[in-house]
C-alpha cells in the first residue's frame, strides 16, 4: 500500500523535533494534530491559554498527511470566504515567522506552506454559469480578484483541459495549495516558540474527565493526566470515537467516516506546478499538479462509507485503504472527458483514505451538545469538515479561541455550530446515515436557493401534518422538522417518499458502499430508483435561480394574508418554559430588553453575547412571576435552549423544552378575528382588552383546552397564533378550516393555507429581522435596526448579559462599524399586485454587492420577493470602512437618505430605493386596526 511507503516518512519528519515535558496542568487540551487541531492549539495558545496538543500517533496523522490541500476562495457562503482567507493569509504569515525562528532572511520559507496556482471552475450550463457569476460578484466586495472566461480562455489558462463543452468558465488567481505537513509544522513551531504551547505526540487520551457539569481533563493510555478546564475535539473521522471517551454520556456526533479518494499519474506532458487547480463541478471533479503528474479526484454519487473498529482508532492514522475502481469509475471517466491527457497516462498511484462528513455538509464547531444541560461546560468540537479541513482551518482555529476566551466568535458560525442538529436527528442512525449521503453526493452540485432535501424526511412531522396534506402542502425540511414550503391545492403532491440515493445503489448487490445496520431497504442488496415521485416533482421546479414554478401559488398565499386572512403552520418555533422562583431574575439577565411585565405580556427580546452581538433574537411571554414561555426561531432552537440552559443554571429556575408538545397555527390577516372569533369563546369580543403583544395563556379553542393565544404577527397584520396541545391539534386545524371557508364564502375575500415562503416575502415587506440572515452574534442590535430591544433597558439599572459592549457600542457610535440597509430595486413592471406572472428581471437571492454612487459599501445578506409592491426587496449591511466619503465616520441616515443606490447583480447594476421604514405599511396601521 502507498500508506506503507508515506507513513514511515511522515513519522520520521515529525519526530525530528524535541518536545517539551507534558504539564500537569493546561488552560487548554486539543485532542488531535491534524491541520484544524494545530491551527486551534495555535490560535488558543496566542490567546493567552497554556495549550497542550496531543496526537496519539504523530501530527497530520488522520486525515490531513493525505490531503488534496486546495484552496478556493470564492464560496457560496460570505462566512466561509472570509475563514478561507483568514487560512490563506495565516499560510504566508506562517512562512514568515517559521523563517524568522530560523534566522533566516525574509521570503527564505515562500512557498513552503503556500502555493498560489490559482484556481480555475468549470460550467458547461446557464446555471452553473449563473451560479459562477454570483461567486465573482460577491469576490468583488471582500476584493477577490476573480473574472469569467470563455472556453478558450480558460484552456489558454490550463492546456490540458478539452472545452468543446464548456459554457464558461471562473478563474481566480489568487487561490492556491496548503502543503498539509509544513502549515501543521508551523502551527506547531510558532505555537511552542512564541506562545509557549506544547506539542505532544504518541499520546493517546484514554478518558476526558469530567468533575460534575464539567470537563476536568484528559487521562493518557500510560495514566498520566492533564487537568484542563477546556477540552477541544479536533478528531476528525475520529472525532466520534473521541467524544466516547468522555466521561459523561453524550448524544452521537452527526459525523460518518467515508473512503474519499485521489489518484495520482505518471507523468503527464505540458503538465506543471504552476498551472491552476480545477473543479467541474458539473462532473463533479478536481483536478491539480503533482510535480508533473496529475491528481485527480471526485464525489461519486455511490461513495463507500467506513465503520471504523476499536483497532482502527488505534493503528489506522496513516492507514489507506485499497481503492475500489468500481466506486471510483464514474470519477476517472469524467476526468478523461476533460482532460484527455488522462485517458493516456499510467496510474502511478491511489490515495484512499477516511474524510469525515455531516449531514449538511457543514463542520460540527463550538461548545458540545447533548452532554448535560449546555454539555460538560468546557467540552468543545472542531470536526467534521468534510473535505475541507485544511482550507478552513486557519479561519475556525481562529474563531474557536476567540469564542472558547470571551463566550462569542466573531462571525456568525451557527451554520457550524454543533448545537444546530436536533438530538433526534442526531440520535437516528439512519437520518444521519442517509442525510450524509446525500451531502455528499451533492457536493459539486449547483447551491440554488429553494434547493430542498430528498433524505432524511418525515423524522418529526408537523403535529398538523394529516390537515396539510389533504390541503396540498409542500414541505420544507429545516433541521430534521417538516414544515410548509407552500400549497398546491390541486396537484396535492404529498409527503416526500422514502430516500432512493438518487440511484446510486440501484444495482443489485451495490448497496454494501453503504455499511448498513438494521433493516430497511438498504439491507437488501439494493435500493431502487424511482421515476414516479410527485414530491420531488415538486420541489424540482425550484431548482433555478430565476422564478421558481410556486411564484403564482406564494403570491396567492401573500394576498391572502393581506387581503383575507392566512393558515401558517409555525409549529417550527422552540418553545421553552422558564420555572421556578428565579424565572424572573433568569430572564431579565439572559434578555437584554424586560420580559418582566404584567402576566399575559409578550415582550420581543434578544439575547446578546458578551461582545454585544445578538445570540437569538425571541419573544418570553409571562406567565406569573415565577414562569415564563419562550418562543425562539425553529432553525435555532436547539442551539437556543443549550445557550439558555448554560445560562440558567445560576439561577433557581427549571428550563423545559416544550417544542414537541405543541403545536402553533398562526391566522394571519385582516379577516383572522373574523375567522377566529367563533372558536375563542369570547377571547375577540373586545381587542381593546387584548392588546398586540398580549397572550391569553390559558384559552380554550374549538374546544380543546390548555392553549394559549397570543396577539402577534410575523407577516405585519392583524393576527394570532394558536398554541395548542399535539393532541389537539388536528381538531383546532379543521375548525379553523371550516370557519376560514364560511368567512370566504361569505366575504370574498381568500382565507387560504399558507407556508414559509408567504411568510419570507411578507415579513420583508415589513422590515421584520431573521436570524442567521439579517443579524447574528456578528452584529449588535443597533446596527441590526432593532435597537429599540434594549434601548429602555439600557437607560435602566440592572445587569444583563452584554451590557458593557453595548454600552460601549454606543459610546463609540453605533453604526460606527456598519448598518443594516432595505433597498428596493427598481423595475419596469406595471404588473398589478399579487399577479401570478413573475416580473422579466431576475430574481435576486442574497450574497449581491450594494453600491452606494461607485463605491461598493455592503454585502447583501437576505432577499425576497415582495408581491404586494412587485419589487425585490435586498436586506444587507453597510459597512464605515468600505466607504471612502465616510472618511472612518458613522454610517449615519443622513449618509443614507443621500446616496445613489444600485445591487450589483451578476456583473451589471440594478437601480434601487431605501428605505428608511418598513416599505409596507410603516406606520403598522395594518396591525393595530381590526377592520372586521
Amino acid at each position: 500500500m502507498l500508506a506503507a511507503r508515506i507513513a514511515p516518512l511522515i513519522r520520521g519528519q515529525h519526530r525530528c523535533f524535541a518536545s517539551k515535558p507534558l504539564p500537569d496542568r493546561a488552560d487548554a487540551v486539543i485532542i488531535g494534530g491534524g491541520s484544524v487541531g494545530a491551527s486551534c492549539a495555535y490560535h488558543l495558545a496566542a490567546q493567552g491559554f497554556r495549550t497542550v496538543l496531543l496526537e496519539q500517533n504523530a501530527l497530520t496523522a488522520g486525515t490531513t498527511w493525505h490531503t488534496a490541500g486546495m484552496l478556493w476562495r470564492l464560496r457560496p457562503n460570505y462566512v466561509d470566504v472570509e475563514l478561507q482567507d483568514v487560512t490563506r493569509t495565516r499560510c504566508k504569515a506562517l512562512e514568515v515567522a517559521v523563517a524568522e525562528l530560523e534566522g533566516e532572511p525574509a521570503g527564505a520559507r515562500a512557498g513552503s506552506i503556500w502555493t498560489e496556482n490559482g484556481g480555475l471552475f468549470i460550467a458547461t450550463n446557464a446555471e452553473r454559469v449563473a451560479e459562477y457569476e454570483r461567486l465573482v460578484e460577491l469576490g468583488t466586495f471582500y476584493g477577490i480578484d476573480a473574472r469569467m472566461l470563455d472556453g478558450g480562455e480558460a484552456r489558454r489558462a490550463h492546456p490540458l483541459l478539452r472545452v468543446d463543452d464548456v459554457a464558461g468558465a471562473l478563474y481566480s488567481p489568487g487561490d492556491g495549495t496548503i502543503d498539509a505537513f509544513n502549515v501543521v509544522d508551523g502551527y506547531r513551531r510558532v505555537a511552542t516558540a512564541r506562545h509557549g504551547a506544547v506539542f505532544s505526540e504518541g499520546a493517546r487520551v484514554a478518558r476526558v474527565a469530567c468533575d460534575g457539569d464539567a470537563v476536568a481533563g484528559v487521562v493518557l493510555d500510560d495514566g498520566r493526566r492533564v487537568d484542563a478546564p477546556v477540552v477541544v475535539n479536533c478528531g476528525g473521522a475520529w472525532a466520534p470515537a473521541v467524544q466516547n471517551l468522555v466521561d459523561r454520556p453524550s448524544d452521537p456526533l452527526p459525523l460518518l467516516a467515508m473512503k474519499h479518494a485521489y489518484v495520482v499519474t505518471e507523468a503527464v506532458p505540458g503538465m506543471h506546478g504552476g498551472l491552476p487547480n480545477v473543479r467541474d463541478h458539473d462532473l463533479s471533479i478536481y483536478f491539480k499538479a503533482q510535480g508533473d503528474a496529475l491528481a485527480l479526484g471526485g464525489y461519486e454519487t455511490n461513495p463507500e462509507f467506513w465503520r471504523m473498529s476499536a483497532d482502527d482508532e488505534k493503528h489506522f492514522s496513516f492507514g489507506l485503504f485499497d481503492l475500489d475502481w468500481e466506486t471510483f469509475d464514474e470519477n476517472i471517466q469524467n476526468h478523461m472527458r476533460r482532460c484527455p491527457s488522462v485517458e493516456d497516462a499510467g496510474i502511478k498511484s491511489t490515495v484512499c483514505g477516511p474524510e469525515s462528513f455531516t449531514p449538511d455538509h457543514k463542520p460540527l464547531v463550538g461548545p458540545a451538545p447533548g452532554c448535560a444541560p449546555g454539555g460538560p461546560r468546557g467540552l468543545w468540537l472542531c470536526c467534521g469538515f468534510n473535505s475541507m479541513g485544511i482550507m478552513l482551518a486557519g479561519g475556525m482555529g481562529e474563531e474557536l479561541a476567540h469564542w472558547v476566551a470571551t463566550g462569542a466568535a466573531t462571525r456568525d458560525l451557527f451554520g457550524a455550530d454543533a448545537r444546530r442538529f436536533h438530538g433526534d436527528c442526531s440520535s437516528d442512525g439512519a437520518w444521519v446515515k442517509r442525510s450524509t449521503h446525500e451531502s455528499y453526493a451533492k457536493t459539486y452540485a449547483v447551491v440554488f436557493p429553494h434547493d430542498e432535501h430528498l433524505a432524511g424526511r418525515g423524522l418529526r412531522p408537523s403535529p398538523f401534518e394529516q390537515g396539510l396534506l389533504a390541503a396540498g402542502c409542500v414541505f420544507q425540511s429545516r433541521h430534521g422538522m417538516e414544515r410548509p414550503g407552500w400549497f398546491e391545492p390541486d396537484a396535492k403532491p404529498g409527503a416526500p417518499r422514502a430516500y432512493d440515493y438518487y440511484g446510486a445503489y440501484d444495482d443489485e448487490g451495490s448497496a454494501w458502499r453503504l455499511d448498513w445496520v438494521g433493516g430497511g431497504p438498504e439491507a437488501d442488496g439494493r435500493v431502487p430508483s424511482r421515476a414516479d415521485d410527485a414530491y420531488r416533482d415538486a420541489v424540482d421546479g425550484e431548482l433555478t435561480f430565476g422564478w421558481g414554478a410556486s411564484f403564482p401559488r406564494v403570491a396567492a398565499e401573500c394576498r391572502a394574508a393581506r387581503e383575507g386572512a392566512a393558515l401558517f403552520d409555525q409549529s417550527y418555533f422552540g418553545k421553552f418554559l422558564l420555572e421556578g422562583p428565579g424565572a424572573a431574575a433568569a430572564a431579565k439577565f439572559m434578555s437584554a430588553g424586560d420580559p418582566d411585565k404584567a402576566a399575559g405580556d409578550v415582550t420581543y427580546t434578544v439575547l446578546c453575547d458578551a461582545n454585544g452581538g445578538v445570540e437569538a433574537d425571541l419573544t418570553m411571554t409571562k406567565l406569573s412571576d415565577t414562569a415564563f414561555y419562550v418562543v425562539s426561531g425553529g432553525a435555532t432552537q436547539t442551539k437556543d435552549l443549550a445557550w439558555i440552559e448554560a445560562r440558567a443554571a445560576a439561577f433557581d429556575v427549571r428550563v423545559d423544552d416544550v417544542s414537541d408538545d405543541f403545536g402553533v397555527l398562526s391566522v394571519q390577516g385582516p379577516r383572522s378575528r373574523q375567522v377566529l372569533a367563533p372558536l375563542v369563546g369570547g377571547l375577540l369580543d373586545d381587542l381593546a382588552t387584548f392588546p398586540f403583544s398580549t397572550a391569553k395563556t390559558d384559552a380554550t379553542i374549538a374546544g380543546v383546552a390548555g392553549c394559549k393565544l397570543l396577539r402577534l404577527t410575523f407577516v405585519g397584520e392583524l393576527g394570532f397564533e394558536l398554541h395548542v396541545p399535539r393532541a389537539g391539534c388536528d381538531a383546532v386545524y379543521a375548525a379553523v378550516k371550516r370557519r376560514g371557508s364560511e368567512v370566504a364564502a361569505a366575504s370574498g375575500a381568500p382565507v387560504l393555507d399558507a407556508g414559509y415562503r408567504a411568510m419570507d416575502s411578507l415579513s420583508a415587506d415589513k422590515g421584520y429581522r431573521h436570524w442567521h440572515a439579517d443579524l447574528s452574534n456578528a452584529e449588535t442590535p443597533f446596527e441590526a435596526g432593532i435597537g429599540f430591544t434594549v434601548a429602555r433597558r439600557l437607560k435602566s439599572d440592572g445587569d444583563f448579559l452584554g451590557r458593557p459592549a453595548l454600552e460601549a457600542a454606543k459610546r463609540r457610535g453605533a453604526f460606527a462599524r456598519k448598518r443594516i440597509v432595505c433597498l428596493s430595486v427598481d423595475a419596469d413592471d406595471a404588473a398589478p399586485p399579487y399577479d401570478a406572472a413573475p416580473p422579466a428581471d431576475a430574481p435576486l437571492h442574497g450574497s449581491e454587492t450594494i453600491w452606494r454612487g461607485d463605491e461598493c459599501v455592503g454585502l447583501v445578506r437576505s432577499v425576497a420577493y415582495s408581491h404586494a409592491l412587485r419589487r425585490t426587496l435586498a436586506y444587507g449591511y453597510v459597512h464605515a470602512a468600505a466607504s471612502r466619503e465616510l472618511g472612518g465616520g458613522a454610517v449615519s441616515l443622513d449618509f443614507l437618505k443621500a446616496g445613489a443606490w444600485s445591487v450589483g447583480d451578476r456583473g451589471r447594476r440594478r437601480p434601487a430605493t431605501f428605505h428608511a421604514k418598513a416599505p409596507y405599511d410603516p406606520t403598522n396601521a395594518a396591525i393595530k386596526t381590526a377592520a372586521y
